[in-house]
């Protein structure tokens, strides 16, 4: 019997942890970290689970990823999403493990008027998207290029109860009955963490690396997405198409956040349209 690949996760508890793992657990030996077993800011906790498991790879989506927060405690932000993750890519070197780094869309400028492509360069504009691209720079110079993912993932959406984003707090209002707002000039690609997770699962058995924008197919601002929760709930709830200067933020939020999966999609790989992730996700809300 052939032996299951192993896969050390941090952060698995979050809301990307909730619907990707158990995806990978079909496949996989997975150990599943969180802060309180593995910080990732420790080298100590770090080398204590890379000795005793001996993972073939390890899933990094331990992360700081409140924007208001990484804005004003940056020293923190960087110490998790920089530090930790070059902790992490220094510990595969040593081990000779290979590194599925998530990262964020948000590591772009956002001024291109069009969705970003793997090709475009990083120009981040907030603490959040600096932090998270100085750990992928790190994970690129620390492993061989056989040995290192990095998936920049969009919007996401997903985790049930953990689902503390845009679209679980738009879901929770407008069941409330509560009017909404929301913004109608920041755009950015809607993103499924179930999705994300049967991704992961091909890319780790086809032995791939580099670097793979993944969202779903298509883009939207918040308002458009806010409108198609509320329709898919079947709720009588009004929205309303609101500015980004309407709402108060410490954090610079790209106009531009929309993102293309061009590597993979010329590997054969269809990500599904978003709105139809996106009605799949809020059936399971309604269970």
């Amino acid at each position: 019997m052939k032996k299951k690949i192993k896969i050390l996760a941090t952060g698995a508890n979050g809301m990307m942890g909730f619907d990707i793992i158990p995806i990978l657990e079909e496949e996989f030996d997975v150990l599943s970290t969180d802060i309180d077993e593995l910080d990732v800011c420790s080298s100590e906790d770090i080398r204590r689970y890379m000795d005793s498991f001996e993972p073939d790879w390890v899933l990094h989506m331990a992360a700081m990823t409140d924007l208001e927060r990484c804005e004003t405690e940056p020293e923190l932000a960087r110490e998790v999403n920089s530090v930790g993750t070059k902790n992490l890519a220094e510990a595969c070197r040593k081990s000779g493990a290979s590194m599925l780094y998530v990262s964020t869309s948000g590591v772009f400028s956002g001024r291109k008027k069009t969705p970003y492509t793997e090709d475009d360069i990083p120009e981040p504009r907030n603490v959040y998207g600096r932090t998270k691209f100085e750990g992928e720079r790190a994970v690129r110079e620390i492993l061989p290029d056989d040995r290192w993912l990095i998936l920049r993932a969009g919007w996401l959406f997903g985790g049930k109860s953990r689902d503390k984003k845009f679209v679980g707090k738009i879901y929770k209002l407008a069941m409330q009955g509560k009017s909404l707002s929301a913004v109608n000039d920041i755009y950015g690609s809607p993103n499924y963490t179930v999705d994300i997770g049967r991704l992961m699962n091909y890319l780790i058995k086809n032995s791939l690396s580099g670097i793979y924008h993944v969202a779903n197919k298509g883009y939207a601002n918040r308002y458009e997405i806010a409108r198609e929760i509320v329709r898919l709930a079947g709720v009588d709830c009004d929205v309303k198409a609101v500015p980004s200067s309407f709402f108060e933020t410490k954090s610079p939020r790209p106009p531009m956040e929309a993102i293309e999966n061009v590597r993979l999609e010329a590997l054969g790989y269809m990500m599904r349209p978003w709105r139809e992730a996106l009605a799949e996700y809020i059936e399971r809300l309604a269970e």
